[in-house]
């Protein structure tokens, strides 16, 4: 299940989540990255090529392509964008040449239909020509339109990759469902194993002590399905993927050559054990052609997230 499948499925109640965007601003893409091609009902209204509308048990995506101003004036963008519960606001990052047209668009909707809970997502994050955020950020102008009052968040993500997939679940977490955040989120840090494409060499760490036979299982699943993770990676720079092992969670980084997977118990906080990952993988990365111990690392960077568990 996708990280934004998972958020919602935990609603009681249906959740509309608007997508707009120009056409190749990567909608079709996002739309199978949530639904990940399960069973839907897709519905494409008569007279009106440009609206989809599609269901998943209790979640409905709509979306829409932009041409060069807002369809204000027609009654199903009304009642199907408007009246969502979250509004997707997609930008090419490798379409610098647009990003005005766009900023036209955002400043638009936002005059014309303010208050709305929108969300700007700049996909092809994978893509070596792909736009910083400093330059997405200041090409929309968010500034300016964050001073309309319109609270308005923005991401950069990777249909292909699934990088920035778990900032977009947390933004709606947070949004649609009112979570607060806790203060002090620790997660409990069961192993790490960290893949060098370039040498094929993998380090690893324990972090428990005594551990059981369902986590030395799991431990050295974790390692074959690194490898598979790579050979999928191959083409792209970064990527991010988080699965479940025998009720665990691993989380899957790959910034370079290198990659790293982290297990960690299945309640855990994902926004906080991917931050660790990727923080342990970039300080490791520094050590790459140095001896070091990857256990004590880790121990000296999070010694509050490293419990000392010990298994019967």
């Amino acid at each position: 299940m996708s990280a934004i499948k998972d958020v919602i499925s935990r609603s009681e109640r249906k959740i509309s989540i608007a997508i707009i965007g120009q056409i190749n601003s990567g909608k079709s893409a996002f739309i199978k990255k949530i639904t990940q091609y399960e069973d839907s009902m897709l519905t494409t209204v008569a007279n009106e090529s440009n609206l989809e509308y599609q269901t998943l048990r209790n979640l409905s995506l709509i979306s829409w392509d932009l041409k060069d101003y807002i369809p204000q004036n027609k009654a199903l963008w009304k009642r199907s964008i408007m009246g969502a519960d979250a509004l997707f606001f997609l930008v090419d990052s490798t379409d610098k040449d647009n990003f005005n047209l766009n900023r036209k668009l955002l400043f638009e909707l936002v005059s014309k239909n303010f208050p709305i809970k929108l969300l700007v997502l700049a996909s092809k994050a994978d893509l070596l020509d792909s736009c910083s955020l400093t330059d997405i950020f200041d090409g929309l102008d968010i500034v300016n339109l964050d001073r309309t009052k319109c609270s308005c968040d923005l991401f950069k993500f990777s249909s292909q990759t699934g990088e920035g997939i778990y900032a977009i679940s947390e933004w709606l977490n947070k949004t649609l469902f009112k979570q607060k955040e806790r203060i002090v989120d620790f997660v409990e840090l069961q192993t790490c194993s960290i893949l060098n494409e370039q040498t094929d060499e993998i380090i690893d760490a324990v972090l428990v002590e005594n551990p059981d036979i369902t986590l030395l299982s799991t431990y050295r699943e974790i390692r074959r399905k690194l490898r598979i993770f790579a050979r999928t990676m191959r083409i792209h720079g970064t990527g991010e993927e988080v699965t479940e092992i025998n009720n665990f969670k691993v989380l899957f980084v790959k910034v370079g050559p290198n990659i790293i997977a982290v297990l960690v118990r299945f309640n855990d906080s994902i926004p906080r054990a991917l931050e660790i990952t990727k923080n342990i993988l970039q300080i490791a990365t520094s050590y790459q052609n140095q001896n070091f111990n990857l256990k004590k690392l880790i121990k000296d960077l999070y010694p509050l997230d490293v419990q000392i568990i010990k298994y019967p």
